[in-house]
Parts: structure tokens; sequence; C-alpha cells
């Protein structure tokens, strides 16, 4: 578990976190939501501590983050953007990274490699690597003694759709407390069962994601079909369901109460109609400020 509680970060005139309050729950996936500057990734820094707040209190798994070794055992980070010594290899920096922790068994060492897709370039020189292949040595090293906590920033920035695929499975099957940041909720869709979202430092709203969907009016589905002539029955049945229906060109668009609808949503309109896609409604970072400004900030 992560608790942090009145955090406070200043860099010169730069506020950049203002009594930030924040839990992430055992064992959950847990996004950092905010644009730039917003004090994201100066959150995730210092519980790594790679810098000290100005005042405030945090810990992790129940130890404060002044036992520096302690708090280090039990993190994975992973930057925004990674950098290495260039004439370095992934197999020297994972190595590297095990042996800080006490780990000489090899096997560790070229399973999680492996897992990450190096294991072709694992000792060709760093400096041959893209910027996916880079971001992918981070993660490994982050994971190499395998920490109860990972904190991964910006988790979409450098990675190519088939490393990225892959984190976003390992992290939506891991029992880890994992806190990613990210600048758009559709980056963290399926992945994160709760938000914070900040902006200048400050929390807007820190709440379940199906929660804040709710309130911004996003609880919607849409679903594409292959064939638009079957629009007509897949609304007959929906609106059946006591759902709310519309349509335009070859989408249907479904608002529902509850995220537990879905599944019964689903199988009634694949029964109506052949589904091309099936997708939630995109919200957008705007949209949750416009909505929890008016409410208050919380």
């Amino acid at each position: 578990m992560i608790v942090i509680k009145n955090l406070d970060k200043r860099f010169g005139k730069i506020h950049a976190l203002r009594n930030l309050n924040l839990k992430v729950k055992k064992g959950t996936v847990h996004g950092l939501i905010g644009p730039e500057a917003s004090g994201k990734s100066t959150v995730l820094r210092i519980l790594a501590t790679l810098m000290r707040p100005d005042s405030g209190a945090v810990t992790i798994n129940g130890v404060p983050l002044k036992k520096g070794w302690e708090i280090r055992k039990l993190i994975g980070y992973v930057p925004k953007t990674p950098h290495f010594p260039p004439d370095s290899t992934a197999r020297e920096l994972v190595t590297l990274a095990a042996s800080l922790h006490g780990i000489r068994d090899k096997s560790i060492i070229y399973h999680i490699i492996r897992q990450r897709g190096l294991e072709s370039v694992a000792d060709q020189s760093i400096n041959r690597y893209s910027e996916s292949m880079k971001k992918n040595v981070a993660i490994a090293m982050a994971l190499v003694h395998n920490p109860p906590v990972l904190l991964i920033d910006d988790l979409t920035t450098g990675l190519d759709p088939v490393s990225l695929g892959s984190l976003k499975k390992l992290l939506s099957s891991t029992n880890k407390t994992v806190l990613i940041t990210e600048k758009d909720f559709n980056n963290i869709e399926g992945i994160c069962d709760s938000v914070t979202v900040l902006r200048n430092g400050s929390t807007i709203v820190n709440d379940e994601l199906a929660s804040i969907r709710q309130k911004v009016g996003k609880i919607a589905l849409e679903l594409k079909l292959y064939d638009v002539r079957q629009i007509q029955k897949l609304i007959f049945e929906l609106e059946k369901e006591s759902v709310k229906v519309t349509a335009s060109g070859d989408s249907v668009f479904i608002n529902f109460n509850s995220e537990a609808e879905i599944p019964n949503i689903i199988r009634v309109a694949a029964n109506a109609a052949d589904i091309k896609e099936a997708k939630s409604m995109k919200i957008t970072i705007d949209e949750v400020f416009g909505t929890f400004n008016q409410e208050g900030i919380r």
C-alpha cells in the first residue's frame, strides 16, 4: 500500500505539489492522471527516493520514506525517458540492477530479459536500441527483483504497440501495487481500478474510474456493426433491457447505469447483430476538470 499525506514540493518559485493526499490500496493498479507539469513525475520521483519532499509524510507497505534502502527494496521504478551509458548492454544493466538486490541467479536475469522481448539484442550496445527497447530495459531493471510495488512514469511514452500490449497484460494480471502516470484516460482503460487527477500539483478528484465516468456522463458503450441494416433490430433488443440507445452511422451508443450491466448488454447485442468493435466512450481530462471544478475540488 502507498499512503501519501499532505505532500508539498517546491522548485524555487514553482509549487510542484500542494498538500497532496493519495492512497493506493495493496494489490491494485492506480492511475495518476494530469496534463504536463501537473506534478505526476514529481510524485513518482519522491516515492522512488530520487528527491525529497519539502513536507508531508509517505509510507510504502508501512515503511516510511526516510528509510531509503528499505523503500528501494520494495519498489521498481520506470522513468518516463530512461537514459543509459551508450556502451552498456541490456544484459549488463539488468545484471547490475539484480546485483544491487543481491540476486546472482542468471536464470532470473534471462527470464526477465526474455519477458521484455530483449533476448535477441541483450548483448548489443544500447546506443543501437530504439526508444521502445530502452524503455523495456528500464522495465526489466525495475522488475528483476520482483518488487511488491511498481512505479511507472508515463506508461505509453516510448513503447511500441507490441511492448505496450504485453506490459498492459502484465499489469492487468499482477498482484503488485502499481502506480502509473498518464496524460490520457484512454491509455489506462482496462488497467486501472482507481485514479487520482492532478492539476498544478493539487488533487482535482480521487475516485474509482467507473464513478468518474458516471459523473462526467460517459457511462456508455459504442458498438460498431458490420451491417448497418441490423441497427434497428439491435436497438429494439437493447431497449427491452431498459437502456438508452442511440445510433449514428454504423455505430450504436448504449448508456447504462452500472458497469455490472455490460456483460448482459454485450450478450444481447451479440445475439442481435454482428459486432465489429465494442469500446467505452472516450473521456478527456478537460471533461473531468469541467465536471469537478463545478462540484468543487475534492
